[in-house]
Formats: C-alpha cells, structure tokens, sequence
C-alpha cells in the first residue's frame, strides 16, 4: 500500500526499523523494570535476531561453513559469558580476550595450512580490539561506552563487507548497530545498563567473528579501510584527558565525547573505502 520494499534500500530499511524500536521498547522495559543485570543480554539476543532475519534459519549442528559457525559464536560466548558470570567473574576479561583466537582458528579453518599466518593476524588483531575495550573499568557510564564503540564499529565495518562481497555481514553489521543505537539511546542519560561477559564474548566477539568471515573467508577486504576503522578503539582511549582538557566533567558530555571519538574514524573508513573504489561502489 505504501509502496514499501520497492527498492534494496527499502527492504532493508523495514528489518532495520524493526530492530531499532524492538530494541528501544525492549531496553526501556527492563530500565523501567530495574532489571539492570538482564541489560548483558540485549546485545547478543539482538545480534542473533539480526542473523535469524539475515539467514532466515537456525544452522544445523555441526555447522558447516563460516556462516553457519557464526551463529554459534555468538550463542555459545554468551553462554560462556554467562557461566563466567555466575562462577568466576574475575574470568571474564581472560576468556573475552580468549574469544577472539578460538573464533579466528574455528572461523578461518580453511586457511589452516595455506595461510595460517593470516589468522594468527585475525587474532592478533582481535585480541587487541578486545583490549582496548574491556579495560577494566566497571561503571554504568563505561559499560555504556562500551557499546557504544561497539555500535561504531558495526557501522563502520558495514560498508567494509559489502565491498568485501559479504552483503549478509553488510546487513548483519547495520542491524546490529540500529538495534544498539536502540538499546543505548535508553541509557544516555543515568545509565542502568550493563555491558559484561554475555555482552563481551557474545555481541562483541561475535561482532569480530563476522569480520573473520570477511577478512578470512571472502578474502576481499578493503585493508587501509579496516586499519583506519582499528582507531575507534583507540581514540577513544583519549576522551577522558580531551575532557579534561576542554573542562568536560558531567556524564552525558563524556559520554559523547566518547562515542563521537569511536564514530569519526569508522566514518573516515567508509569514506577510505569509497575512495578506493570510486564509481565501484555500490548504492
């Protein structure tokens, strides 16, 4: 009736919408509810949503390729973050920094022999992303954060995997940040939300999978676009002495500053990636 789905951009708009406010009222509910701890779960229960609406399907265990192995990254770190949680909080930091080798090895598995080097790189560079988001810090304003540059991410690694011929991590890396933006825009002001190991190994490190699933697998990678992207763990880093610098001292401000140093070089990202493919760039 209103012509919705007409075009690529409008059937993916639809599922995008969907996450966003399915998010928001989510998010809302448990703040209003005060169930902070069950906040952990929104970002990985999101980015399996944004599979199930990509794929269309729960893959058959033992999954067989990249994408079918996805799925269970994301839902088995959750499970671990939760364990880790329940029996050994102090766990969750190691087994975060963990995730990303076990994903590389069990995502880029074809790669074993041939060029085992370039996992051991995907590993590296994962381990890293984790450390720089996870370090240590437990207030509601650095969980908050935390997804935050998680959201950045996604966003910026989205147009890196449509370039990468990955249009299912595309769609998968978009709705995932629409549906954090979500999640997070509830906590903007007096946060009541939690970012903990279910979050770290599941959303996170599931997010890290995905771009295994390019870098590795499709092997098509805009690598300038992905090093540039690298930096919205680490400028943020530098908000807190920016805030003291410019006198910054109230929670929402920070927090922005933050977000917004996360932001800018995953924009710089798609914008490398544009230029390096010029009118190949697909709308």
């Amino acid at each position: 009736m209103f012509g919705f789905g007409n075009s690529p951009q409008e059937t993916l708009a639809a599922p995008l919408l969907a996450m966003t406010l399915a998010a928001f009222l989510m998010s809302g509910l448990m703040r209003w509810r005060g169930v902070v701890l069950a906040t952990d779960f929104l970002m990985p229960v999101s980015l399996l949503a944004a599979y199930w609406l990509v794929y269309n399907k729960v893959p058959a265990w033992p999954p067989v390729g990249a994408v079918n192995k996805l799925f269970y990254v994301i839902a088995v770190g959750a499970l671990v973050g939760l364990t880790a949680e329940i029996v050994a909080p102090r766990s969750v930091r190691i087994l975060a920094l963990v995730q990303p080798v076990a994903a590389a090895f069990y995502i880029g598995q074809p790669r074993l022999g041939v060029a085992t080097w370039e996992v051991l790189v995907a590993a590296t560079v994962g381990i890293f992303l984790m450390w720089c988001l996870l370090p240590g810090a437990a207030g509601r304003e650095d969980d908050v954060k935390r997804g935050g540059v998680g959201s950045a991410l996604a966003l910026g690694f989205a147009p890196i995997a449509l370039l990468g011929a990955s249009s299912s991590s595309f769609q998968l890396c978009l709705m995932f940040a629409a549906s954090s933006f979500g999640i997070l825009v509830v906590h903007g002001v007096r946060p009541a939300f939690r970012f903990g190991g279910v979050s770290s190994i599941g959303a996170l490190g599931g997010l890290i999978a995905i771009a295994f699933t390019v870098v590795l697998i499709t092997r098509k990678t805009d690598l300038i676009a992905v090093s540039v992207l690298i930096l919205s763990v680490v400028l943020p880093m530098f908000s807190d002495r920016i805030c003291r610098a410019t006198g910054l001292s109230k929670p929402f401000p920070l927090l922005f500053v933050h977000v917004l140093l996360a932001a800018l070089p995953a924009a710089l990202a798609v914008v490398v990636a544009f230029l390096d493919y010029g009118s190949s760039f697909p709308v």
